[in-house]
């Protein structure tokens, strides 16, 4: 189902390695439960460069990946990431006229805050007036801030391999 857009060399060892990395080590590394997740990320930033619905399929994979080792019940990672991978994809379409301005951190972060917000309101579903919300606030500002480090090469480096393996197809 992936057509050879997706299918290039930079980009697939690169969502393994972040889809592993996501799995095993980031979870060691940082204390609490803040932990960035930057495969969402990379996948937000795949959806701004390939206009085709391919990246739904990668996204639901992945997390489903990302659900199987969760430590909540079934599902919320799933709808979270695909929601965020929808409203990010959909506003790049319509705002993002040049790849590299102000409106792709814009979106990204619009992105973050769609995928953490409906993650925290799907896992407090049945008591969600004790909710911490001051958890959320502060889960959302640091995922705001890796997003702000980390979309702009990951969609350089997209882009970079999309531009060489659509040469070396044209040669």
């Amino acid at each position: 189902m992936i057509n050879e857009n997706i299918n290039n060399y930079i980009f697939l060892p690169l969502l393994f390695l972040i889809l592993f990395l996501q799995i095993t080590l980031i979870p060691q590394l940082f204390a609490g439960s803040i932990i960035p997740n930057l495969l969402l990320i990379l996948l937000i930033a795949v959806s701004f460069l390939y206009k085709s619905s391919e990246i739904f399929y990668v996204s639901f994979f992945c997390a489903f990946i990302l659900d199987i080792f969760s430590d909540v019940y079934f599902g919320p990672v799933i709808i979270s990431i695909l929601a965020a991978i929808f409203v990010s994809s959909y506003l790049g379409h319509y705002f993002l006229k040049k790849i590299f301005s102000l409106n792709l951190f814009l979106i990204s972060f619009l992105g973050v805050v769609v995928c953490n917000v409906l993650y925290f309101v799907l896992i407090n579903l049945n008591n969600l007036y004790a909710a911490d919300l001051n958890r959320l606030a502060v889960v959302v500002m640091f995922e705001i801030i890796y997003a702000a480090i980390f979309i702009y090469p990951f969609v350089y480096c997209v882009r970079i391999s999309i531009f060489n393996f659509r040469n070396k197809n044209e040669n």
